[in-house]
This record gives structure tokens, C-alpha cells and sequence, in this order.
């Protein structure tokens, strides 16, 4: 699997875990965030008062995006400093899009909605799906 590498949309516990399962597997991984940290919604979204699970949480996303063969490009936006079409030319084997559990939000694409059930879903409803 050394010729596979593979980008990561999105750092925070998703994108990391993804980093981590393909790292183990034998691939290269560029691990893309659109802030200058990777923890997403455990940031924004957890409250205050579960400091310990935040800190655990903080620990485990930095232990995956510091193994050997991930690459973390923080402040990147998918649409704003890079177009998807761009990403998706770049010579990846895989892009992954592990952009954010709480809230879907929407790709700012020409034509995305035109790929809603034809091999595009957003996030929560694929979940809440399956």
C-alpha cells in the first residue's frame, strides 16, 4: 500500500481515526482542517464541564495525527483556499470527508444537489440511515 495516500477532509475525531485505520493499513494520509486546530465540535460543542472527556479526546486526535505518514495541513478550507475539483485532481488515491457530526453542512459545489442519492448523502442522514 505504499504508492496509496489518501486525503482527509476534516481533523477532529472522524478525520483523525480515518488517519489512523489507513496509516495502520500501510498508507500515506494528508489530513486536511479548516482551523488552526483539529478538534472540531469537542471545542465548539462539548460543554465546558466535561474537561477530562475533552482532554482525552484532545490526546487521542494528537496521537493520530502525529504517527509516522500523516501529514496535517491545518487552516486549509475545502472551497475557500482549495477547490474540491482541484483536491479531488491532486493525484489522491482516496479523499475522505469527515467533516463534522453535529451539524450537516453544506458543500459549496455547482451541482451538489444534483448528486444528493446518486452516490453523494451527507453525513447525518447517511447515519441516521444506516
Amino acid at each position: 500500500m505504499e504508492d496509496v495516500i489518501i486525503a482527509v477532509v476534516g481533523g477532529a475525531v472522524a478525520g483523525s481515526e480515518a488517519a489512523a485505520l489507513a496509516v495502520e493499513a500501510g498508507a500515506k494520509v494528508v489530513v486536511i482542517e479548516r482551523n488552526a486546530r483539529p478538534y472540531g465540535k469537542i471545542e465548539e460543542g462539548l460543554p465546558r464541564w466535561h474537561s477530562k472527556l475533552r482532554e482525552q479526546e484532545y490526546k487521542r486526535i494528537d496521537a493520530n495525527l502525529k504517527q509516522e505518514g500523516v501529514r496535517f495541513v491545518p487552516k486549509t478550507g475545502i472551497g475557500e483556499d482549495i477547490s474540491f475539483d482541484a483536491l479531488r485532481r491532486a493525484g489522491f488515491t482516496a479523499v475522505v470527508l469527515a467533516t463534522g457530526a453535529w451539524r450537516d453542512r453544506r458543500l459549496p459545489l455547482d451541482g451538489i444537489d444534483e448528486l444528493l442519492g446518486k452516490g453523494f448523502e451527507y453525513q447525518n442522514p447517511f447515519v441516521q440511515g444506516f
